[in-house]
């Protein structure tokens, strides 16, 4: 190891390791993956490997767009292998979804062996991924049955990480199993400590000095850490960070900022806290317990009264929506402030005579739940002393439904977190653009203006690198322009729509994805396909455990046709011919809520500096279910009117320029001839 003597050695010395990298980079991607591997000659790749490169040697963050099929796992894998074995310097790679983290893990292990670089890979996902021997032990105990049986074979064979069994574990099951509440200082008195999976990796993130795969929520928690001086959860030797799916980075560091209580939640904390007291105390704090209780009650009576009224009165579909207003309606904010006051002087009386019992019932106390107690009091009364800089909504869960709030400067976070601290981001997906056309900076705009990314102050904005797929030799859109306004009469448009969803189905006999903005319409759209008896299964997208059996089905029965929302629209990727014909049924426009509502009133204009920008990067990642490979091949129809030629809206060049495929029609007909002519076949042969 050399040792660094001043600000100039230090600085020549690092210029030699980067150089080092890069050259390595280039004889990698230019020399070895060519001719020794027989890799493919990616442009795209290729740049944007030797851009972050640039990045890491001028010390900047980047934000990178990289369309499908660029190879971008290979491009950042490459330069930080090589970076971290010259440098031993650890780097994190953060995802949003295990099933890239999982991908990452397979892609780095192989680099490993074509690079001749051996250094440590470590996936990390979040604790309730996780078995917990202890809680399962528990469970076992008064718990009998095949299920049970199947899990106890699974963890004698080494199993702890619940994708590695090799069934489906229920949500009932895994729920009463999993790691729910980790601590070390705990887990370490554990029996099952030293081969604990989890226990064991939480370990190696803050030694190790190899590459962490992380997920975005955990590396927030991380960073959170350390912009308030406390011990981080990974290594504080990092300097580079990368965030893969980073479009979806805003939405990820919300939500580890966001406080969420049901009241059935707070209830049990209450209840919880006064067990904690001892016994012949828990009367004294009675009357008071009664009056917490009781103002909660109140609140969430008028929570759900909110909640009702929104959905009777919505223009909109809200059977299924999950986000509603908090309004100052029925002296709500009132309410809020009583149980808040409660909840406080609850608080302190639990804490005082929880004092008192340290002595006498020190075996029996559970100061885990008087913590819950000052936090739950804390968290209101921050709420109430500060509401005016929160986001505050009403969320319905699959049981009741929840308060939830959180800081309305998300964007500050995020710049703080990720921009403005030692270590480097460099962030990527296929979809961070809203536009096609103007300037770098126009072209991210939106991205920028939700992240704070620092445009010419330590960060640098890549042009966007489109896909090499030959989407127009391989794909067309179809358009309708004929059908009823999807929102302003939307039972005529679901009629009308199906007729035509039909009509689209036939072309391709099935082997279709379609994406729904709205749970209410995929469920209408269901059971009307269901009742016309089409010669193809119809699926619809489950929830749980059920979902990757859904898929599964969808895949091998490859005439099928599936119906989904939400994480279709980007956490799912089918290639070849079973899903040849893509449909997006209504354009995916966001449906007002407590975070949109708050972003257009920042706006000038509300609907194309918010509401188009997220209905076009949604868009995108739909349409990119599509073509996963350079063999896929197949149809993108689009459902709705609003794109239409004549009469066209303000936003409909943006989409179109948006997107990759630039064959495109309005005719059903031209269409169906350009499918079978991708198959070779006609319709008697169908």
């Amino acid at each position: 190891m050399i040792r660094y003597v001043g600000f100039d050695a230090r600085k020549k010395q690092r210029e030699a390791l980067i150089k080092g990298v890069g050259s390595a980079v280039c004889d990698f991607f230019w020399e070895d993956a060519l001719a020794k591997h027989g890799y493919e000659d990616r442009e795209g790749q290729q740049d944007m490997s030797f851009e972050i490169m640039e990045a890491i040697k001028s010390e900047n963050h980047v934000a990178i767009e990289a369309g499908v099929g660029i190879g971008k796992s290979f491009a950042y894998l490459v330069p930080l292998l090589i970076y971290n074995n010259k440098t031993g310097k650890p780097v994190v790679i953060a995802t949003s979804t295990i099933t890239l983290q999982e991908q990452l893990y397979k892609d780095a292990e192989a680099l490993k062996v074509l690079l001749n670089i051996n250094t440590d890979v470590i996936l990390a996902k979040g604790q309730t991924h996780y078995l917990c021997q202890q809680r399962a032990d528990d469970f076992f105990e008064n718990n009998r049955s095949t299920t049970v049986e199947q899990i106890k074979s699974g963890i004698a064979a080494g199993c702890q990480d619940r994708r590695t069994f090799s069934f489906d574990i229920p949500n009932s099951v895994w729920d009463n199993i999993n790691i729910v509440r980790f601590s070390k200082h705990k887990c370490i008195l554990c029996n099952y400590w030293s081969i604990c999976q989890y226990f064991l990796t939480r370990d190696k993130l803050i030694s190790t000095d190899g590459v962490i795969l992380y997920n975005q929520d955990l590396l927030t928690i991380h960073l959170m850490k350390l912009r308030d001086s406390l011990d981080g959860l990974i290594s504080g030797e990092v300097e580079i960070m990368v965030i893969d799916e980073a479009h979806n980075l805003e939405s990820k560091v919300r939500s580890s900022t966001t406080v969420r209580y049901g009241k059935g939640a707070i209830i049990s904390i209450i209840n919880a806290a006064q067990k904690a007291i001892f016994a012949d105390n828990r009367s004294l704090i009675d009357r008071q317990k009664s009056e917490a209780v009781k103002v909660v009650v109140h609140l969430y009576r008028n929570l759900e009264k909110q909640m009702l009224s929104q959905i009777d009165r919505s223009k909109h579909d809200m059977k299924y929506a999950e986000r509603f207003f908090f309004r100052d309606e029925d002296n709500a904010l009132d309410l809020l402030k009583k149980a808040a006051k409660s909840l406080d002087a609850l608080s302190d009386s639990i804490q005082l005579w929880d004092s008192m019992s340290v002595e006498r019932v020190r075996h029996e106390r559970n100061p885990q739940a008087v913590g819950d107690m000052v936090t739950l009091a804390r968290e209101f009364a921050e709420l109430c002393s500060s509401f005016d800089d929160k986001l505050v909504w009403i969320e319905r869960t699959s049981r009741s439904m929840e308060l939830v709030f959180c800081p309305k400067n998300t964007k500050k976070i995020i710049s703080q977190l990720y921009f403005e601290q030692a270590a480097k981001t460099i962030l990527t997906s296929a979809t961070l653009t809203n536009s096609a056309h103007g300037s770098v900076e126009n072209q991210y705009s939106y991205f920028v203006q939700n992240t704070g990314f620092p445009v010419n102050k330590g960060g640098t904005l890549s042009e966007p690198k489109p896909s090499p797929f030959p989407y127009d030799e391989h794909a067309m859109i179809y358009y309708c322009d004929d059908l009823p306004h999807p929102t302003n009469e939307r039972e005529v448009f679901i009629e009308k729509g199906v007729e035509r969803l039909v009509q689209i189905l036939d072309i391709s006999s099935g082997r279709a994805l379609v994406l729904f903005t709205a749970k209410t319409d995929m469920e209408v759209v269901f059971d009307a396909l269901k009742s016309r008896h089409l010669p193809y299964k119809i699926l619809m997208q489950q929830s749980g455990s059920s979902q990757e059996r859904t898929l599964k089905e969808f895949r091998e029965n490859t005439d099928s046709v599936l119906l989904g929302s939400g994480a279709y629209w980007e956490g799912i990727s089918i290639e070849g011919k079973t899903l040849s014909n893509l449909v997006i049924f209504r354009l995916p426009f966001p449906v007002p809520d407590p975070i949109i509502e708050y972003k257009t009133s920042l706006s000038k204009d509300a609907f194309m500096e918010v509401s188009v920008p997220e209905m076009v990067m949604m868009l995108k990642q739909g349409v990119g279910r599509l073509i996963r490979n350079f063999t896929d091949k197949g149809l993108v129809s689009i459902v709705d009117s609003r794109l239409r030629d004549s009469l066209a809206m303000r936003y409909r060049d943006i989409v179109w320029d948006a997107l990759p495929i630039r064959n495109r029609t309005n005719d059903i007909t031209v269409a169906k001839q350009f499918y079978d002519q991708l198959y070779h076949q006609s319709s008697v042969e169908k």
